[in-house]
């Protein structure tokens, strides 16, 4: 990695390569296959120069968590904003975020990140901090007509949690590939909380990607 004159530039540039490299390893083998020995190795830079902006794997995995869900907040606000949105266009596009970032993903790396007390906590604090925000969505959807008035949003989030859950426990992935398994498990709980309404325009989004 070349090095600018600058050390604070050097310093914030390394740290976002270290991030990129690091994610990529972590989704490509699982988290516990990478060494922070194999990151420092990949980035061509020594082991004491890798701890001194990461002295340990769980704060570099919690920044790179934080970093992709940041990044995937920003391209969910960036296509909100682009026009006006209704709400089935921005689940369907949540979704096919999602499926884009773990096409390619080892399954370990999402059974992996379980194993961390730091991003269990971060992922906890962050769901509670976005659930008015789900709420007050989910109920625009009813109000709006697109999804069903007599679910209850929280029950069935954490149905859906659950199965995602199960599958990975259960080592599904050894039967069908990730991307199926989440399709088929998150297309259902999107269709099943819409109106007739909603379902009509889930598929006419299906139709436009297909066309």
């Amino acid at each position: 990695m070349a090095k600018t004159n600058d050390p604070i530039l050097y310093r914030e540039g390394l740290k976002e390569k270290i991030l990129q490299v690091s994610l990529r390893e972590f989704m490509k083998h699982g988290i516990r296959a990478v060494k922070m020995d194999d990151i420092a190795s990949l980035l061509t830079i020594s082991k004491r120069t890798l701890y001194e902006v990461y002295s340990n794997k769980e704060d570099l995995l919690l920044d790179c968590i934080k970093q992709m869900s940041e990044q995937v907040d920003a391209h969910m606000q960036a296509f909100s904003a682009r026009q006006e949105r209704n709400v089935v266009e921005i689940v369907m596009e949540f979704y096919h975020a999602q499926m884009n970032l773990f096409s390619g993903v080892n399954p370990v790396f999402l059974t992996d990140l379980k194993r961390y007390a730091k991003l269990r906590d971060y992922m906890a604090e962050r769901h509670h901090t976005k659930e008015s925000q789900r709420k007050d969505f989910f109920n625009k959807g009813v109000a709006d007509g697109y999804f069903r008035a007599d679910f209850d949003y929280d029950i069935v989030a954490r149905i859906c949690e659950a199965s995602l859950d199960h599958a990975l426990r259960t080592h599904m992935y050894h039967r069908y590939q990730l991307k199926h398994i989440f399709r088929n498990i998150i297309l259902l709980f999107i269709r099943g909380f819409c109106t007739e309404k909603g379902i009509a325009e889930i598929e006419r989004l299906q139709e436009t990607e297909t066309a």
